[in-house]
């Protein structure tokens, strides 16, 4: 009777392939944008508010301190901004803010507006949202931490 040959176990080292995983989440971790960066520098005021923004369906109305008018929404993926020249917010963020609604008509309106911009802006704003109809909207500000600066909540 013959004897079989003895089959020699194979092993496979899996340490290099775990090693390339973790390094391999480890870029994608800290490559990716989780936040859409703003397109203007807006320092906001502070509140102690701490109503959350919705993510998704909004329509953003930026007003920056140099000032600059930017309304901004998102219709079926794709971004869209709409700048206003901030000497003729009266007249032509009216009709921006219309097509907007159109584009978007469930949508929320966000304000956010920077605590050094001139009032004159933001009264001229609040004319132009009521010529669009839109007199519900939302003011977006930072939340103000409570016992100074550093202190954080538990």
């Amino acid at each position: 009777m013959l004897k079989k040959p003895k089959r020699i176990g194979i092993t496979i080292d899996m340490t290099p392939m775990v090693d390339i995983a973790f390094l391999l989440l480890i870029f994608f971790m800290c490559t990716t944008q989780f936040e859409e960066q703003d397109k203007d520098k807006i320092t906001l005021p502070q509140s102690s508010s701490e109503a959350k923004a919705p993510e998704a369906n909004t329509i953003t109305v930026n007003v920056t301190a140099a000032p600059a008018v930017r309304v901004s929404y998102k219709v079926q993926g794709k971004s869209v901004d709409l700048p206003v020249p901030p000497d003729q917010v009266m007249t032509q963020l009216g009709p921006a803010l219309m097509q907007a609604r159109a584009a978007l008509p469930t949508a929320f309106i966000i304000v956010k507006m920077d605590k050094d911009a001139p009032y004159g802006v933001m009264s001229d704003m609040m004319a132009a949202l009521q010529q669009a109809k839109a007199t519900r909207f939302n003011v977006q500000t930072e939340l103000k931490v409570q016992g100074g600066a550093g202190a954080f909540r538990k």
